[in-house]
């Protein structure tokens, strides 16, 4: 296939529809580099739906070599409305949404474990025979990222807080697309010079439906009010290699996209993921992918895998650091 990089259309459908895009030209991306503040690294000991998991930050370079030999190194992927949640069952640790069971312990062999995080929809698993904002629509509550600002947020930091992940990658539902590699996050509100919380399109449920200061988490509200007003930041994906990994299957249209996620969930989420990457000084990588709303599960499941298995193979667990 010919390899596509274009701007963002507003598509329906999905996860990402948007209200307005920064426009990528005037946009200023923040790297790593540029900003060093780290996440918390207090000695934690804790909890998922299946394990637990002992983390630790060394204090000098001797304990930070042998800590690199016996750490769990861990890749997380989330998802939102189908197929990104289906397509991510086979790492799911928690066995009502998974019954097969965790396949993803040292997947592959590459030294990583995979885990996944995923809303469902009952009563019928398909939140288009639901309005935007109703409970069909939005989620149970019962399971993590529920397609609302308040409990991405939440279900969000409490994730990567539990299990310091190295990669993360962050998946949501588009519209009549295929595999959508997103190249920065952030940016908006370039018409509102005030709330940044108005930046973001209502997601029509409860008595908040905007991000606000006082109903998301700190880092959350930092995320959304610093990268804005055409402050972006780049996915720290190696988006060539994902490209190349995904197109090679030749099941879907494949395109490294120059826009953003969007200002709704896609974007609220997908910013969450650089931001986390920038912060977190064990993070490696991290970025979105919007997956097209037709994608037959085996296919978006295929690819991924391949999305995964790229990511992995371009920062291997034995030249990364533990958290």
């Amino acid at each position: 296939m010919t390899r596509l990089i274009f701007s963002f259309v507003l598509v329906l459908g999905g996860c990402g529809d948007a209200a307005e895009e920064p426009t990528p030209s005037a946009t200023e991306s923040v790297t790593k580099g540029d900003d060093p503040l780290s996440a918390s690294e207090a000695s934690t000991t804790v909890t998922t739906s299946s394990t637990t998991t002992s983390t630790s930050t060394s204090t000098s370079s001797d304990e930070s070599s042998t800590t690199a030999q016996t750490c769990d190194k861990r890749v997380v992927v989330m998802g939102y409305w189908p197929p990104t949640n289906e397509m991510l069952r086979q790492w799911s640790t928690n066995a009502e949404q998974n019954p097969d069971g965790w396949a993803g312990e040292d997947w592959r062999g590459h030294g990583y474990d995979v885990l996944s995080f995923f809303p469902e929809f009952p009563p019928d698993g398909d939140p288009t025979n639901d309005e935007i904002g109703q409970d069909g629509a939005v989620g149970s509550p019962d399971f993590d990222l529920r397609v609302d600002y308040q409990a991405t947020s939440a279900d969000f930091w409490r994730i990567v807080d539990e299990l310091d992940p190295i990669i993360l990658v962050t998946t949501s539902r588009g519209g009549d697309i295929g595999w959508e590699i997103e190249a920065i996050e952030g940016g908006h509100g370039s018409k509102n010079p005030s709330d940044p919380s108005l930046d973001w399109a209502s997601d029509q449920h409860g008595a908040v439906q905007q991000p606000t200061e006082a109903t998301i988490d700190p880092r959350s509200w930092d995320a959304i009010s610093t990268h804005r007003q055409g402050m972006t930041v780049p996915s720290a994906l190696p988006l060539d290699a994902i490209f190349d990994a995904t197109d090679a299957l030749a099941v879907t249209s494949v395109v490294i996209e120059n826009g953003t996620s969007g200002n709704f969930l896609s974007g609220f989420l997908g910013l969450h993921g650089v931001y986390y990457q920038l912060h977190a000084k064990h993070a490696l990588a991290a970025g979105h992918i919007h997956v097209g709303f037709g994608l037959p599960v085996a296919d978006a499941t295929a690819l991924i895998e391949a999305t995964v298995e790229a990511v992995i193979l371009a920062h291997p667990a034995d030249a990364a650091a533990c958290p």
